[in-house]
């Protein structure tokens, strides 16, 4: 009788200790055992040793795959510690049926009083289920724009160009534009004046592109396309290039292509022209005195 006693006070203590030994084990395991998983396929995918993709696509994928990672790595956790804590209340004879109840009864409740939450989560499931965007991305969503800098399922989280950090409900995302999807494009407006030589304009602009196509054959996707004039504006006749890129590589090229055109144009005598404005003046007895250009 005695020695029953003690088998049951001693299961009474290991127990319990035993899953939580086994909840840590668990943890540890299965969550390695996914990243794993997933760390080979990303390399996998980046190695090229799945199937043949092109730069974008591989990059695109790989950011994908880092972002299911982290959600389900989360979801593996979550749902082990909640098994864990259930099994070891009924490890110390606590009765888990009226918890469940209430736990039912309770997530009634808040799923009346938390909509919004609930939408989070709902949204962040079609944003992985539908590829909207991945860690990384470039997106714009609403007033704000930045880079993906972490993603769950309730929230993603941005940094803007002022290194502001911004945290975003996923139920707020009713618009959003991806600007490192699929391909980027830069483009480019330049006004020369009205006495240039529009025809040679055109033919430097296209000059220009196809030398920086050869040059950054990794980023230019294809020959820039000048579109020729776009406008004739107050001061100057404006015309126009496209440069499509490879997603998020427009800014960088964009600011080479201007750089190099301003160059080739002052090599040529093309004039990009500023606002000016004539000065008169007038001497007190009403006399008109020539005047000069200034810079307005």
């Amino acid at each position: 009788m005695e020695w029953t006693s003690l088998q049951a006070n001693v299961g009474r203590f290991v127990m319990p200790v035993l899953v939580v030994l086994g909840w840590y084990i668990a943890d540890r395991v299965l969550v390695k055992l996914a990243g794993r998983l997933f760390d080979g396929g990303i390399s996998r995918v980046r190695n090229g040793t799945t199937v043949q993709l092109d730069d974008h696509e591989r990059a695109s994928r790989v950011k994908r795959l880092g972002t299911l990672k982290s959600l389900v790595i989360d979801l593996l956790r979550w749902g082990l510690g909640a098994i864990a804590f259930l099994t070891f209340l009924g490890t110390i004879n606590v009765n888990i049926m009226p918890i469940l109840t209430g736990l039912g009864i309770a997530g009634l409740a808040v799923s009346l009083a938390a909509q919004n939450i609930i939408r989070d989560f709902l949204n962040g499931i079609f944003v992985v289920v539908e590829d909207h965007f991945s860690v990384g991305d470039v997106v714009k969503i609403g007033e704000y724009f930045g880079v993906v800098e972490n993603f769950t399922l309730r929230t993603t989280h941005l940094s803007d160009l002022d290194g502001n950090y911004i945290i975003i409900p996923n139920g707020r995302i009713t618009e959003l534009v991806n600007a490192t999807k699929y391909w980027s494009q830069a483009q480019v407006v330049v006004g020369v004046s009205y006495d240039s030589d529009v025809r040679k304009a055109l033919g430097v602009m296209e000059r220009v592109g196809r030398d920086l196509k050869k040059d950054f054959p990794d980023k230019v996707r294809e020959d820039p396309r000048v579109q020729g004039i776009l406008s004739f504006d107050e001061r100057a006749v404006s015309l126009r290039a496209l440069i499509r890129t490879v997603p998020g590589e427009h800014w960088t090229i964009g600011m080479e292509y201007r750089l190099r055109l301003k160059e080739a144009f002052d090599a040529e005598g093309i004039t990009i022209p500023f606002p000016q404005m004539d000065v008169w003046l007038r001497s007190p007895e009403g006399l008109r005195v020539a005047g000069q250009k200034t810079r307005a």
